[in-house]
């Protein structure tokens, strides 16, 4: 048995250990406090993100803060949005009496690791902020289609056109019919963007929130499956048995000299390298300046793939 393979399956030991250990103490959390856990999932799913972005509905559609929307824009994404809104409370009122079955699942979880409970609770986050998703969906993509639909009349003003074939523009003459018509349009996009803005970056706030929350959640998780606790630990009571090279001590005495064979032990650098690896693959996707980026060019955020989160085992 090689050293790395020694490290990697008693730390793979540890860490199963230590998720049970844990998972079994959050069980007994969650039984001890099951009525106030219930109230708290009722009112964060419930009162949150139910009542509250009604009211916020409501009140983008009665000119707030002085803001003018256009009236008639503005009453269609409302009512639309709130039956969407309604039509996931209905349904959620319908498993309203099987939550206390879901907290009880999430204790069964528990009990086979608190990284199996995390996962529970990353699953119930995306299922019960389905609504906001779908909402956040509709919002960006009338967003989206507006900035292109932009992008093209900056194109047509300045004479010029995409070419999809070399991905470029080029310089192109346009009939007075096709500015005409142009211009009719420009005149309704500049009406009907704050409108659209207005209720996209609603949702998008929404929908970044969400995604700190989960991304935080599978930080914990991440941390839970690749921490190199073991390694650590080996390091702290002995670091010959973690050695990271070896090198020859000259002695030298008045009668003879001689050299002495001694080990370093392995830097953090690399006992922690896979955790950085990790570390900064969701560093890099949910990283404040790309969330920005893609907010402001109407693209979708969404969740870091299961799949590339783990590939780097």
């Amino acid at each position: 048995v090689t050293l790395k393979g020694f490290q990697r399956f008693y730390n793979t030991l540890w860490i199963i250990l230590n998720d049970l250990i844990i998972g079994i103490a959050l069980r007994q959390f969650l039984r001890q406090d099951r009525q106030a856990f219930l109230y708290l999932f009722k009112l964060a799913f419930e009162d949150k993100a139910v009542h509250k972005i009604r009211q916020i509905l409501l009140w983008l559609d009665s000119w707030p803060a002085g803001l003018k929307l256009n009236t008639e824009l503005s009453r269609f994404y409302s009512h639309s949005f709130m039956g969407l809104i309604a039509l996931w409370n209905r349904g959620f009122r319908t498993i309203i009496p099987l939550i206390p079955m879901l907290l009880s699942a999430l204790e069964l979880g528990s009990a086979f690791g608190v990284t199996m409970a995390l996962a529970m609770v990353c699953d119930l986050v995306c299922v019960f902020m389905a609504h906001v998703q779908l909402c956040y969906i509709v919002s960006v993509t009338v967003y989206g289609q507006l900035l292109r639909l932009t992008a093209s009349l900056w194109n047509l003003f300045r004479g010029r056109r995409h070419n999809v074939l070399r991905n470029r523009t080029d310089p192109w003459d346009y009939d007075v019919d096709q500015l005409l018509l142009g211009t009719i349009l420009f005149t309704l996009v500049a009406y009907l963007f704050p409108t659209v803005l207005v209720y996209y970056i609603l949702f998008a706030i929404m929908r970044v929130s969400t995604i700190l929350v989960y991304a935080s959640l599978e930080t914990a998780l991440a941390f839970m499956n690749y921490f190199p606790l073991f390694a650590l630990m080996l390091r702290v009571k002995d670091t010959q048995r973690s050695p990271g090279g070896s090198y020859f001590l000259a002695i030298v005495m008045l009668s003879y000299s001689s050299s002495v064979s001694q080990s370093h032990p392995l830097p953090l650098a690399v006992t922690f390298s896979q955790y950085v690896e990790l570390w900064k693959r969701l560093a890099k996707h949910y990283h404040p300046f790309r969330l920005v980026r893609y907010v402001m060019l109407g693209r979708i955020l969404d969740t870091i793939p299961r799949a590339y989160v783990h590939s780097t085992t």
